[in-house]
């Protein structure tokens, strides 16, 4: 580098600072699903003695199929995909997903293999949450207190893993006869960090499935925990920590992973019908299908699930919709109505002629007056 010793140490710094900075683009989540996709895709090109990063669309396309044989799913694959630019693009090399080989190749696999998902998590609704509850220590406990708000707040929240884990003691308030107020400061739909409020709805009917309840519980022991220190930091401190095997509180924030081995082994023991279908999104994906089913519009789900695409919001309301107004239940329902109000018709060929746009035959007479017609 040009200029004195000092000068190029000064560059060789915020140089390092910006490869953090570039790499920090993308969130913790995608960060380890993007290296996890360069990894496999490296490995591969070295056993085929290719450069990974070559910029070729041929490589890329011939990668694209062998992972496809794989039964990688198209959505899982557009991921890896991504995962593969964004690294070349770190390295400055370019390379443009939007090749026609790339291109009409994905469209292949899409119309061969399909876009649905192979594997969606199983929704944990209220009566399977009331099951899942029940096999977790009391409340009266460090670990029963603070599974029991993990579940609660996120079902009640419709929070991702990360954005459960992610909340400060500062980030939640108790508001009287309503509930909570969380604030998620940071999640997948908001990278830069703008913030959104939700409103969580207490449950007085049913204190053991109420967030509020789970909460206050779950607090007894988070205020007493070596990290507090009673100031305005103590805000900043991460609400759910880890426990020692003796129940005593760490002052280390929990990983997204155990929120997903909680559900795991919460419906292991529930005993639940495919205990492996569920994991962290069963909460957040219960909480909105129990909210399709409740009647609640899209708008109101969106609001509580911060989903940008109505498309995927949809998705949770579909199956309550699916439901609601159906179009057989009505004929049945009118069939039934009319079984009961007044008897068939006589001319029962008669009634399928006219719903077909047929003329009818209206017996002896009209043939008559056909006749009369005819001899005119």
């Amino acid at each position: 580098m040009p200029g004195t010793p000092e000068q190029a140490a000064t560059l060789q710094a915020l140089a390092a600072r910006a490869a953090v900075y570039a790499t920090r683009a993308r969130g913790d989540g995608t960060r380890r699903t993007y290296r996890s996709a360069w990894r496999a895709y490296e490995a591969w090109c070295n056993g085929l003695g290719r450069p990974p990063l070559a910029g070729d669309p041929e490589t890329i396309a011939m990668y694209a199929v062998h992972a496809a044989d794989r039964g990688l799913s198209l959505s899982s694959l557009r991921v890896a995909l991504a995962a593969i630019q964004a690294a070349h693009r770190l390295a400055g090399i370019a390379l443009d997903l939007r090749h026609p080989r790339l291109v009409m190749l994905l469209e292949g696999i899409a119309r061969t293999k399909g876009s649905r998902p192979a594997k969606q998590a199983t929704a944990a609704g209220p009566e399977v949450l009331r099951r899942m509850l029940a096999t977790r220590p009391g409340p009266e406990t460090p670990l029963g207190a603070r599974d029991r708000a993990l579940l609660l707040l996120g079902f009640a929240g419709a929070l991702r893993r990360s954005e459960l884990v992610g909340l400060a003691l500062g980030d939640v308030e108790a508001v009287p006869q309503r509930g909570l107020r969380l604030l998620i400061r940071r999640s997948k739909t908001d990278q830069r960090g703008a913030g959104q409020a939700i409103a969580l709805s207490a449950n007085p009917r049913e204190p053991t499935l109420c967030p509020a309840r789970a909460l206050q519980d779950w607090l007894v022991f988070r205020q007493g925990a070596s990290d507090r220190t009673g100031g305005a930091s103590d805000a900043a401190l991460p609400l759910f920590v880890g426990l020692s095997k003796a129940g005593r509180l760490s002052a280390a924030a929990l990983s997204d992973k155990a929120v997903w081995r909680l559900v795991k082994q919460a419906a292991r023991d529930a005993g639940l019908a495919n205990p492996e279908g569920y994991s962290g999104h069963s909460l957040r994906a219960g909480l909105a299908t129990a909210a399709g089913e409740a009647g609640a519009d899209l708008a109101a789900v969106m609001r509580q699930t911060r989903h940008r695409s109505a498309e995927v919001a949809l998705g949770y309301l579909r199956p309550a919709e699916l439901w609601r107004n159906n179009a057989s239940q009505k004929v049945w329902e009118d069939a039934s109505g009319n079984v009961t109000k007044s008897p068939p018709s006589k001319d029962a060929d008669a009634e399928v002629r006219d719903r077909q746009g047929q003329p009818r035959n209206h017996g002896k007479r009209m043939s008559g007056l056909g006749a009369k017609a005819c001899r005119r």
